[in-house]
């Protein structure tokens, strides 16, 4: 089954642009003025509100699914089954995956082919990397064929402990 695509985090906010990485590791932009534009023709006023510039920059993305971009200082109010309610607004993840502009991916670091790599070099087995880290032959394998996560204490476990190798990370 294909994850639904969802915004993941907010990286920017400028005056009526907002820029965010999304759960498929895509970073797209999304340019609000053509939003405005389509909000100007409808029937919905209530929308326009997000074009005051105090109210645009208190957005932020809903902790519960679906995973999209809301504004709980831009409240709405509604009728669902016969009661009325009051919710942030929000706007549609789907809508707004599809307007977006593309930027770029976020590629996966290939940790697991560079341990593959080090371990081959080495001469060494995975149970031979698994027993000196403490750890299984299947996790080893699992993480050297991108069907597992690590973790960075994990990680720096098995290259000094399974195979006797330092751990040196740099961020630039």
């Amino acid at each position: 089954m294909n994850q639904l695509v969802r915004i993941s985090k907010i990286l920017n906010v400028e005056p009526f642009k907002i820029t965010a990485l999304w759960n498929n590791g895509e970073i797209r932009i999304n340019d609000f003025t053509k939003f405005f534009e389509n909000w100007k023709e409808s029937e919905d006023t209530h929308l326009l509100g997000l074009t005051a510039w105090e109210v645009f920059k208190g957005v932020t993305v809903t902790n519960e699914p679906p995973r999209t971009l809301e504004w709980k200082n831009y409240p709405t109010t509604f009728t669902w089954k016969g009661k009325t309610q009051t919710a942030p607004t929000d706007l549609d993840p789907d809508t707004l995956y599809q307007e977006s502009i593309f930027v770029r991916s976020i590629e996966p670091l290939p940790i697991g082919t560079m341990l593959k790599q080090v371990r081959e070099k080495a001469g060494l087995t995975q149970t031979d990397v698994a027993i000196n880290a403490g750890t299984t032959r299947n996790y080893i394998s699992r993480i050297e064929n991108g069907k597992s996560d690590i973790q960075v204490e994990t990680l720096h476990k098995i290259v000094e402990l399974g195979l006797g190798k330092q751990l040196r990370m740099e961020i630039v």
